[in-house]
Formats: C-alpha cells, structure tokens, sequence
C-alpha cells in the first residue's frame, strides 16, 4: 500500500507513541519511566470499514510479508517488547535503527503510515529544529 507517510521525531518522553497511539485508537508502546521506544516502529494503519476489532500483524524479519498470526491488540505492547529486548540484546546496544513493521487493519483508523521514533536526547534534537 501507498498511504502517506508521517515520521515522528522528538526528543524522550515527549509523547510521540502517545500520539500515534490515539490515532491509531489503541495501545502498542511499552510505557516506561524511561525510554519507552527503543527501536524505530513502522506502524501501517489500514481502514477496512468491516474490521472492528484491530487486525495486527508483525512483519517478518529480513522479509516484505506480513503472513505472521494476527496480534491481539491486548498483546501487541508484549510482542513488541520482547522482539525489542532480543533485538538489543542480540546487538548488545539499548537502541537500535532496524524498525519493526507492523501492519494494523482496523475500522478506526486512517489509511496512514506512521514512523514512531525513539526519543533524540536534547543535543541532537536541537539539529533538527
């Protein structure tokens, strides 16, 4: 699909996955005291006027499809923590720039893709003021 396309850019706990988070009419991010987004997550959101429950699924890594099992939207926060957490400790780094994709069918969204970033710290932010 071909839906325009916002990335997300700001620094730490400035409400970024929040917002994308009310567009997208549920819960995905891991609220954390810290930095809750640590990997960057492309979220394409698909309207489909019949789907009332949120359809998800999870590209494969290193792949274009998006055949996973579909994600309970209860779920999804888990799922893309503990890709997260063996992601960096795969790489041993506490962020990464290889994003995960996720697909999200749903009757109460736009068609849209959304990038959510990980938080820049304040030095850098300033670079893209």
């Amino acid at each position: 699909y071909r839906f325009p396309k916002i990335v997300a850019l700001d620094s730490q706990s400035d409400g970024k996955s929040s917002l994308i988070e009310a567009l997208l009419g549920l819960r995905f991010n891991v609220h954390e005291i810290e930095m809750g987004t640590r990997q960057p997550l492309i979220l394409q959101m698909v309207h489909y006027r019949s789907t009332l429950e949120p359809r998800c699924r999870f590209q494969k890594e290193d792949s274009k499809e998006h055949r996973s099992p579909v994600v309970l939207a209860s779920t999804i926060a888990d799922a893309i923590k503990s890709r997260t957490e063996a992601l960096l400790k795969k790489t041993k780094t506490s962020v990464s720039p290889k994003p995960i994709v996720m697909r999200a069918e749903f009757a109460h969204c736009p068609n849209l893709t959304i990038i959510d970033t990980p938080g820049f710290d304040q030095k850098v932010a300033c670079w893209f003021i």
